[in-house]
C-alpha cells in the first residue's frame, strides 16, 4: 500500500471501511480520505491484502488495495 492507494479494511466489529490515502491537508476520514501520517495511515504503509493492522483499539484486516 502506498500514497494515493484506495484501501478497504474489515474491522473486528464488522465494519468495512474504504479510504484513499492522501496528504495531511486533504484528509477527511468521514468522507473517505485518510492522511498517510495518521496512526491508521502509518499502520497501513507497506502492507498487503490479507495483512492485519492496528486500527484504533482493535485490529483490521486489509481486504482490498487499488
Amino acid at each position: 500500500m502506498h500514497f494515493g492507494s484506495t484501501v478497504t479494511i474489515d474491522r473486528q466489529d464488522g465494519r468495512h471501511q474504504t479510504f484513499r490515502i492522501v496528504g495531511e491537508d486533504e484528509a477527511d476520514p468521514a468522507h473517505g480520505t485518510l492522511s498517510h501520517a495518521s496512526p491508521l495511515g502509518r499502520a497501513l504503509a507497506g502492507k498487503s491484502v490479507g495483512d492485519v493492522v492496528q486500527a484504533g483499539s482493535g485490529e483490521a484486516e486489509i481486504i482490498a488495495i487499488k
